[in-house]
């Protein structure tokens, strides 16, 4: 990913660039309070300001120079000069990196301030030279202090960073070659031993009031450092996961947009990268059964996107069920009225009208060819009042039908036949095409029965089986037995409601 060109530095970008230089400005904060601990504990008042301007010179200016040098390939993506994928091993190794420029000025910064007593040099104050074993103590515990500080510091710095990138460009490190053991390791080792060794340098080295001073400072120092190393830990290492954990639950809650930035290359950034991808492919799962529940019916889709055999299709399953066929009356003859996109927008109409019905009440549409729509009611979707639940759609369609304004001026009626009986629902077709359909004597029969209602001039009729399992509180009047094309014997049907 390349940042817009010529689109330059805005001031966001700007703000966070600034970040990394307070970050790094940190050790010398603590320097200059440790300084000021010193200063006071010793009663050397004179020495603070020489020391704070020797700590300035080589931590402000030097870290300072090193700072600007690794946070500029990060400067020319923000301004557009280079891709993402160039700045992404910079961005990674950033702390390390960072800790390391501290602690190789620092080092030496402290070296010659331990040592500059020695060679008269005493700040402006009398200033007691270090033993040899105080010194070295010295040297390696606040060196490491300062390298640990700075590597936790920038390692919080880098995830706001990184966010701040995910957030304004879309960009996420793929690339994951740290190791969160480590980081912990690093820390945990550091903070066990450092207070330990000063206190052992200076037990090795003085006596008396002196090493009741040297041992006072080294408490105080090893306090303030322990808990702001704690505090820049805890937020560098916790961050990314109270982020994941928000995310998880954002996720349970149904909100499949969420995203989140991967802000380190350890593996807590490789879940947070995973997460990323876990959420891809629901919102992917989520899109194929939203469309594919679009082309056959919800329920259809989910058994079959669920099966956790993968075989592609829904499994076969024998039910009672009450069928539904609807049919526009005097269809034919508006075809050949109208233009076919006059005809396609009434038929989208229509549907829009009578599929939120059968849905609301439970039913499943299967297929619409032409103006004919099949509904189910207890397959695939069980219910357990289908029978019930069909008469009442069936009604509640005829009553929207009457209250909409079809295009072209057109008076849409609908004929509806419904029936209820043992059907299996199956899919049938290739191993390239596949269709879920139910197949049954009693879809015949609700089909046929649909087609009757020319012969009893009524807009719904229902078969006997379906007006006994729907119960009473139906407008329905028998019409009597008649002969069903393709089933043995007659059929009693009812006609529901008014007369068409």
């Amino acid at each position: 990913m390349t940042a817009t060109s010529g689109a330059g530095i805005d001031r966001d970008s700007r703000t966070i660039l600034r970040h990394y230089y307070l970050a790094m400005a940190v050790p010398f904060g603590i320097d200059v309070m440790t300084s000021v601990v010193y200063a006071a504990i010793n009663d050397h008042p004179l020495s603070l300001l020489p020391l704070t301007a020797f700590s300035a010179t080589f931590l402000l200016v030097g870290v300072g120079l090193g700072a600007w040098l690794l946070i500029r390939p990060i400067k020319r993506f923000l301004g557009g000069e280079i891709a993402f994928a160039d700045i992404e091993s910079a961005l990674a190794a950033l702390p390390r990196q960072s800790a390391t420029v501290v602690a190789c000025l620092y080092g030496p910064m402290l070296a010659l301030r331990l040592l500059a007593p020695r060679f008269g040099y005493t700040f402006g104050a009398t200033i007691e030279a270090s033993a040899w074993i105080d010194t070295v103590c010295s040297f390696l515990v606040v060196t490491g202090f300062n390298y640990v500080l700075t590597f936790f510091v920038v390692s919080a710095y880098l995830d706001d960073l990184l966010a701040f990138l995910f957030r304004t460009r879309g960009a996420n490190i793929g690339a994951f070659r740290g190791a969160f053991r480590r980081k912990v390791g690093l820390a945990v080792l550091f903070v066990s031993f450092a207070a330990m060794t000063l206190l052992a340098g200076d037990i090795a080295s003085y006596e008396g009031d002196r090493l009741l001073r040297e041992a006072s400072v080294d408490l105080f120092a090893s306090v303030v450092g322990a808990a702001t190393i704690y505090y820049w830990i805890s937020r560098a290492l916790t961050l990314p996961l109270a982020r994941l954990d928000d995310g998880m639950e954002r996720v349970a809650g149904g909100d499949l947009a969420v995203r989140l930035p991967v802000t380190s290359d350890d593996e807590v950034g490789r879940a947070l990268s995973g997460f990323n991808e876990m959420v891809d492919g629901l919102a992917e799962r989520q899109y194929l059964r939203d469309t594919f529940g679009k082309y056959v019916s919800k329920s259809v889709a989910a058994a079959i996107l669920d099966d956790q055999e993968r075989k592609g299709r829904a499994a076969d399953t024998l039910a009672e069920a009450t069928l539904m066929f609807t049919d526009i009356e005097g269809f034919t003859t508006l075809s050949e009225q109208l233009a076919p996109a006059d005809v396609a927008e009434i038929l989208n109409r229509y549907y829009a009208t009578i599929a939120p019905v059968i849905h609301r009440h439970g039913g499943v549409v299967n297929n619409c060819i032409g103006d004919g729509l099949f509904a189910s009611f207890n397959l695939p979707l069980p219910q357990e009042r289908h029978a019930a639940a069909a008469l009442e759609a069936a009604l509640e369609i005829q009553q929207a039908l009457a209250d909409v304004d079809f295009p072209m001026g057109a008076r849409i009626r609908t004929r509806i036949g419904i029936n209820t009986g043992p059907v299996i629902g199956v899919t049938i077709g290739t191993s390239d095409w596949l269709s879920y359909t139910l197949l049954g004597d009693a879809v015949n029969v609700a089909s046929r029965v649909e087609q009757l209602n020319k012969e009893f001039g009524s807009a719904i009729l229902a078969t006997e089986s379906t007006v006994q399992a729907a119960g009473d509180g139906f407008p329905c009047v028998c019409l009597g037995g008649t002969g069903v094309r393709g089933h043995l014997g007659e059929v009693v049907v009812y006609r529901v409601g008014p007369s068409a």
